[in-house]
């Protein structure tokens, strides 16, 4: 007789043909697959491992086009069970025609148990054997070969129960992820897939209602009054070797019992009556001695929270550790509800092991000298026990057995919680003392460890000891220091992995074994991101919740999920068939579906604004401001017929400002216009265009917003001097106009240094040249003897003659009109040309075109 046995996965059919052959194990291949030959029991056996699913659910071809489909039609479609890995398939109908028997021996839960029937559904179509299932929650050889000493029928219910699931997972996260995605690209440039997922929406809403929250919290000030009490010489209770010590006296916090004050005048008041204060009177004393018990045994929702919180681990990847550690015989299946022991557990025999272990000998060796009692949870969900360790096992084995870095932290925390199951609770000692300062009650609490239980095995949980001075009551105490602190309220913090599990299974939503599996398709998405053990909703993923909740609320909350996961439970329970299970949910389904359709108009323009404004705040080039009309984003838009500034808020806000038709276009982040423009935009090299106001040049306000750069002090009147440029020439002119001007060097790059003259008190200039010639530093004032130094140097040519003034008082009209061989006259006449500027100098000062109108 030839019997067929499939496993979930190969590693699981490893161990159990190794189990079940006593290591006579031939491994063959089938279908390209490894399968494992023996003999047990006088009969012919075949073991082969499946790659998880190897079918899965989808809609006929016709329905997979998503620009032809209206979405709202997949949710009256049944999808078709299509085969996803055809060697597997393949393999498995090739040793059914072997068979005389198969047993299915994937993991015993909902999703295994479905795996099986794939096996099955695939084998009957060539066979039609009997088909017998093993059940085990760990693969070490007690159980595996109890298990197939003992075989079952397959549990129909369970493998239906994850068929249901599948269905209605997929007409809901297709039909709705289609309806979003589709319907934000009509009104917003976007390749993105929006996402939506009956677990994985409400999951990510979770995050999301913390996250506004914080967004909107207020800080709110708040008075707190504490003094530094300083005890005299006398006894401390503290643990030291597991005998109370003595110490000096010393100091020690109290808080005012009024605790945060919110009122000012109430902290001060207060304050005022302990003005002066030297001593405070210990006015009554209270101690307590309090036990805490050990945790309970391990489901996977407690599991997967204490490897968060504890090793920083993300839930998905310590789940993988969990199911790797389980399939290398380590410990028990990670996936269960279950948090209470049988009470047949072997627990001795296990311990007895542990005892064998130097790393964790000292506990089973405690718990040995008495009765085993273990702190049980009050859930058994009749799958498997809690997860505990089935071998003890040094965290070198487990790193070289499971290659995977964080597998001996996550063994080591397994066994640890297991014996710190079984073992007495920690007894603290608490004291209080109610202190009197002015007749004003201040508190002081301290806690010292007595007995650590269960602590000892589990530093994870270990508290620190926070002693008080010993002293008695109508003892006084001396006060070093009285204080009133100002502080702020502060948000809530974000959340953690470890309570995103917590609310998730609160409220139903996934199951042990898919949890992490829903946060981190959030991550994948790009909705949610990790940093260090808190969990943050993203932009894109805020932005998708805040659409839904403010217009189909129904989608981000969890109710109607907890519902669907109540009918696949009853499915499982055989409370309820099959296909009244898929109608019902199919319903609720369609109510939701029915509200997205009806406010399809404010999603879209929720989300498809956010997604422009993400965008437009991306293009740094075109990005203007905000949009003070709706709040969206202000952007340079560029069309056929023009250009203009424009609201990402578009169609629905109409909001928009003119541009000047030619010129390069270059937004000046750092200026602000005093005029309340919203931006202000350098046009070309030649002026600066307020957005909403129009050209800064007609702006009575420009000088204001545009000082030049001056020089130094005007020799003819009490203005000042200042670079001006054109094109072709470049001097100095006066901020007065009173018609003086400046030559400066012709050619050459120049810099306005910060730098003063010390003889006239101009700013310094520096000159590079064009050529190789090395940089100068040099005042350019002919009234100065320092300046003259420089004009009477050699090779200056024609300008070493130029008249120290020229034209003094010269009307700048008569200059443009009547032209000279000097510098000032020419550079005079040239201020009736355009205004294009050069990078001639770094410090540059600009002259209006106004401006320049009024001195020609």
């Amino acid at each position: 007789m030839t019997v067929v046995a499939f496993a979930e996965k190969n590693k699981a059919a490893s161990q159990i043909a190794s189990i079940l052959g006593e290591g006579e194990v031939e491994r063959i291949t089938v279908e390209g697959l490894p399968a494992y030959e023996f003999k047990w029991k006088g009969e012919e056996w075949l073991v082969m491992g499946l790659s998880g699913h190897i079918m899965n659910y989808d809609f006929p071809e016709q329905y997979n086009k998503w620009n032809e489909v209206n979405p709202g039609v997949l949710l009256g479609v049944d999808p078709q069970k299509l085969v996803t890995r055809a060697e597997y398939a393949a393999a498995v109908k090739n040793l059914a025609k072997r068979a005389n028997k198969i047993v299915l021996a994937c993991d015993y839960d909902r999703e295994g148990e479905n795996i099986g029937f794939e096996a099955k559904t695939l084998a009957e179509e060539v066979t039609n054997v009997p088909v017998e299932r093993a059940r085990f929650s760990s693969l070490s050889p007690k159980e595996v070969k109890k298990a197939f000493e003992s075989l079952i029928d397959p549990d129909y219910n369970m493998a239906m129960a994850a068929e249901a699931r599948q269905i209605l997972d997929l007409k809901m996260g297709a039909a709705f992820t289609r309806f979003v995605t589709l319907s934000v690209r009509e009104r917003a440039r976007t390749k993105d897939i929006l996402s939506i997922g009956p677990c994985q929406t409400p999951t990510c809403g979770f995050v999301y209602e913390r996250e506004k929250i914080i967004r909107a919290f207020q800080a709110k000030d708040f008075w707190k009054i504490t003094a530094i009490f300083s005890a005299e010489s006398g006894k401390e209770r503290e643990k030291e070797g597991g005998k109370e010590g003595e110490k000096k006296g010393g100091d020690f916090e109290g808080t005012h019992r009024a605790g945060n004050i919110h009122d000012k005048e109430k902290a001060v008041e207060i304050f005022k009556r302990l003005k002066g204060a030297k001593e405070g009177l210990v006015a009554k004393k209270t101690v307590k001695e309090t036990k805490t018990s050990p945790p309970n045994p391990l489901n996977t929702t407690e599991f997967l929270k204490r490897a968060s919180k504890f090793l920083g681990i993300s839930p998905e990847l310590a789940l993988e550790v969990a199911e790797q550690l389980y399939l290398a015989g380590f410990t028990s299946y990670p996936r269960t509800e279950t948090n209470k022991y049988a009470d047949d557990f072997d627990f001795k025999s296990l311990v007895f092991d542990f005892a064998r272990q130097k790393e964790y000998r000292p506990f089973a060796e405690s718990i040995l000298i008495a009765p085993i009692v273990p702190k049980n949870g009050e859930k058994d969900a009749h799958d498997h026990p809690p997860i505990h360790p089935i071998r003890a096992a040094s965290r070198g084995e487990v790193s070289s057995a499971v290659n995977i870095p964080q597998a001996p932290e996550v063994y080591d925390l397994i066994a640890r919680h297991f014996l710190a199951n079984l073992m007495p609770a920690a007894v603290f000692e608490k004291t209080h003392l109610h202190l009197l300062v002015h007749e004003e009650p201040f508190d002081s609490s301290g806690t010292v460890l007595k007995d650590s239980g269960w602590l000892e095995a589990y530093p994870f949980e270990n508290k620190k000891d926070k002693l008080l001075p010993f002293v008695e009551e109508g003892q006084k105490v001396g006060i070093k220091k009285l204080s009133n602190t100002k502080s702020k309220t502060s948000p809530p913090k974000k959340l953690t992995e470890a309570e995103l599990l917590t609310l998730m299974d609160k409220n139903g939503i996934g199951t042990k074994a898919t949890a992490p599996t829903h946060i981190e398709t959030n991550k994948k998405r790009g909705y949610l991101e990790t940093k260090g053990k808190t969990i943050s909703i993203l932009d894109t993923g805020f932005t998708l919740m805040d659409g839904l909740s403010l217009t189909v609320p129904i989608l981000v909350k969890p109710e109607i999920r907890a519902k669907i996961e109540a009918l696949i439970q009853e499915v499982e329970d055989g409370k309820k068939e099959f296909e009244t299970a898929l109608d019902e949910g199919t319903a609720l389904i369609k109510e939701m579906y029915a509200q997205l359709e009806a406010n399809k108009k404010e999603l879209t323009s929720s989300i498809a604004g956010t997604i422009k404004d993400e965008a437009a705040l991306e293009d740094k080039k075109n990005y203007i401001g905000t949009c003070k009309v709706c709040g969206h984003v202000l952007r340079i838009v560029q069309t056929d017929s023009g250009r203009f500034v424009g609201c990402t808020g578009y169609p629905d806000c109409r909001n928009s400002y003119p541009l000047p038709k030619a010129g390069a276009l270059t937004v000046l982040r750092s200026k602000e216009c005093k005029k309340e423009g919203v931006a202000v935009l350098k046009v070309g090299n030649k002026y600066n265009w307020a957005v909403g106001i129009g050209p800064c040049f007609t702006c009575d306000l420009e000088k204001e917003c545009y000082p030049p750069e001056t020089v130094g002090s005007c020799p003819e009147c009490d203005g000042n001097m200042f670079l001006i440029t054109f094109k072709d020439t470049r001097f100095l002119g006066c901020t007065k106009r009173c018609g003086y001007t400046h030559s400066v060097p012709k050619t050459g790059k120049l810099t306005l240094l910060d730098r003063t003259c010390e003889t006239c008190g101009w700013k310094l200039f520096r000159l590079k040249e064009e050529d190789d010639s090395p940089e100068k530093e040099f005042c350019v004032n002919r009234r100065c003897p320092e300046g003259r130094k420089y004009w009477k140097k050699p090779g200056k040519g024609a300008e070493t003659r130029i008249r120290e003034k020229a034209s003094v008082r010269r009307p700048a009209a008569s200059s443009a009109a009547k032209p000279s061989a000097s510098l000032e006259t020419s550079s005079a006449a040239s201020l009736s040309t355009s205004l294009p500027s050069s990078p001639i100098t770094e410090k540059t000062s600009k002259v209006s075109a106004a401006g320049l109108k009024k001195s020609k």
